[in-house]
């Protein structure tokens, strides 16, 4: 097996802070039963699952963002005056409430081995992806969220995928604590949302 390169300094917390916040998410669904995985708290909102699918989506579009930002693809486009912009340093989620972009809105409810699965492919991607960097300072390095119109540094871009899992795992938590939904394992109670 190929030991994954060195990834630049400026690249290292943001990686192990989603390494990190990974590990609780599969930590938390790895035991969920069928029951808890396809668990809804109302009718139309999203199931455990549908947000686990959420984030599989979102992380592969972190993944593609970082390459289009290392390939140069934003490097003539000006920050506009007035836009926020987040970097390395990002310390929280920087959005309330938001209605999913239509890319990132889950499809039809899948099982829950298959999407862990794909979850290890997409962050084992998104990491490569970020190996590939090669510059001086990934904080130079720019690019507009083309939901939000807010703006991310690559540095930015790894935290925001990391701060987006952390704040949807404190929902995945307080869906398996909420009335009506079936028990089983009690969720991790340690980490970012414990």
């Amino acid at each position: 097996m190929q030991m994954p390169m060195e990834l630049h300094p400026g690249l290292r917390a943001g990686w192990e802070f989603a390494e990190k916040v990974r590990g609780e998410l599969l930590e938390m669904i790895g035991s969920l039963t069928t029951a808890q995985w396809v668990f809804r708290r109302q009718p139309g909102s999203w199931c455990i699952a549908e947000v686990v699918e959420h984030l599989l989506r979102a992380e592969i579009g972190s993944s593609k963002m970082a390459r289009k930002l290392i390939r140069g693809d934003y490097s003539a486009r000006e920050q506009p005056a007035g836009t926020t912009l987040y970097t390395a340093a990002l310390d929280r989620y920087p959005y309330g409430r938001l209605e999913a972009p239509q890319v990132l809105i889950p499809g039809p409810t899948r099982d829950r081995a298959e999407v862990e699965r794909e979850l290890g492919v997409a962050h084992g991607r998104f990491r490569l992806e970020l190996e590939r960097f090669r510059g001086a300072d990934p904080e130079a390095l720019r690019s507009p969220d083309p939901a939000t119109g807010t703006w991310f540094t690559l540095g930015g871009w790894v935290k925001l995928q990391a701060w987006h899992e952390a704040h949807h795992t404190g929902q995945i938590k307080g869906m398996l604590a909420a009335p009506g939904c079936p028990r089983g394992p009690l969720p991790p109670t340690t980490g970012i949302h414990g």
